[in-house]
């Protein structure tokens, strides 16, 4: 059974290992440097199975939108719908702050990277739209795009 509970300062050292296990989708300046400020300072959530943290997501608001920050499952747990119970919690966050739309940005389609082709199939199958496209100079993300979902209030 899976449980998910909001993500708390002393979560972070949890939010780093599952990071940890995702080298795919995090490189090492996300796993190393990036999650770990963000997992003290952003809202969120952790989710468990068995008493093991074995997803994560981060969020916060801006541009009008809860936006996601990171979002992880380890491997072992993938496709057993904890990411879309977590995407679940945002929506419902969403709602209770008043806030229309959640929002991410993601490695763009015009990247051939299966990690990052599972991370837009996910995002697109839960009622994501892509709502701009973009260039970046971060080489580990040289195209990027922004994506969202409307919540009904």
């Amino acid at each position: 059974m899976i449980a998910i509970r909001p993500l708390s300062q002393d979560d972070c050292d949890a939010v780093v290992g599952i990071a940890d296990n995702l080298p795919e989708w995090f490189d090492e300046h996300a796993r190393h440097a990036a999650i770990p400020i963000d997992a003290k300072h952003q809202n969120g959530f952790l989710a468990f199975d068995q008493g093991q943290a074995v997803g994560f997501a981060t969020y916060f608001v801006a541009e009008g939108k809860l936006t996601i920050g990171w979002l992880g499952v380890r491997k072992s747990h993938q496709r057993k719908g904890i990411g879309k119970t977590m995407l679940l919690e945002m929506e419902s966050k969403a709602r209770e702050l008043g806030i229309p739309e959640i929002a991410t940005y993601t490695l763009g389609d015009g990247i051939d990277y299966p990690p990052y082709e599972q991370t837009r199939a996910f995002y697109f199958k839960n009622g994501f739209r892509v709502y701009q496209r973009g260039t970046t100079d971060n080489p580990g993300c040289p195209e990027e795009i922004r994506i969202s979902k409307k919540i009904a209030q």
